[in-house]
């Protein structure tokens, strides 16, 4: 089975005997065995490393600091000029793995877990973890397309960081939320969690994976959450999303 794991699972997972006072703990070590076992190929998205890794209070300044590499050409040939220019991320500009992060990416990676690649133009990549993705031919890019597009239909996952960065510089989102006021760096934290999520989603169903182990509650999450009961339901009818808990998943197997 293709599992991919969300942010409040993989760590437990990858590292259960660090989690000793964890009530599910006996469904960590279970799903850590099926791993080794090769019963459970394990999946992270990358967005776990190069949005969430940045701290909740530091993410607006790494709005406002990032910039992408850009490049530019200018050639000539018989009388001809040529000019082609190129946007692409700047790792350099990334904060990367804490020790935290670096402790339980270690135990993920010995253990089996392969990191899905989020082949978003121009944004941000943590040095960390380069030349630990998998191939894209892994996962069906444009299929991830469509899907983070009706994501963002759904009004879940990018749709609330694009539209805090556009009400300040609609020209750009992106730079938009580097120009927000302090006043928004709550509503900033929670909207680049929401975009990590709908990220992962979106990954899982181009990799066509069989569940999203999440300990995230239907009832919990908001009903613009990507995995509020509603949207689930959506994304299970029409991409076969299937979303399960530890607990349910050490049952399973």
């Amino acid at each position: 089975m293709k599992i991919t794991f969300d942010s409040n699972t993989w760590r437990k997972i990858a590292s259960p005997k660090n989690f000793p006072k964890d009530p599910f703990k006996k469904a960590y070590f279970e799903i850590n065995k099926s791993i080794r076992l090769g019963k459970i190929e394990a999946y992270l998205s990358e967005t776990i490393f190069t949005l969430e890794a940045v701290k909740r209070v530091e993410r607006k300044s790494f709005f406002r600091t990032y910039s992408p590499k850009k490049t530019y050409n200018i050639s000539e040939k018989n009388g001809i000029v040529n000019i082609s220019a190129s946007i692409a991320p700047d790792p350099k500009l990334h904060p990367g793995n804490n020790e935290f992060l670096n402790e339980h990416l270690n135990d993920a990676l010995n253990l089996g877990f392969k990191i899905i690649n989020i082949p978003r133009i121009g944004t941000s990549v943590n040095p960390d973890i380069e030349g630990k993705k998998i191939d894209l031919h892994n996962v069906n890019v444009e299929k991830l397309a469509i899907v983070s597009g009706r994501i963002e239909e759904l009004k879940a996952g990018l749709y609330d960081i694009k539209k805090i960065g556009e009400k300040y510089y609609p020209n750009s989102w992106f730079i938009g939320v580097g120009k927000a006021p302090d006043s928004e760096n709550q509503k900033i934290a929670s909207a680049v969690a929401e975009w990590a999520d709908g990220d992962s989603v979106a990954a899982h169903i181009g990799l066509n994976g069989d569940y999203f182990c999440t300990n995230d509650s239907a009832k919990k999450a908001g009903s613009t959450s990507v995995l509020s009961i509603e949207n689930t339901r959506i994304l299970h009818e029409e991409f076969n999303f299937k979303k399960i808990t530890p607990l349910e998943l050490s049952e399973l197997i």
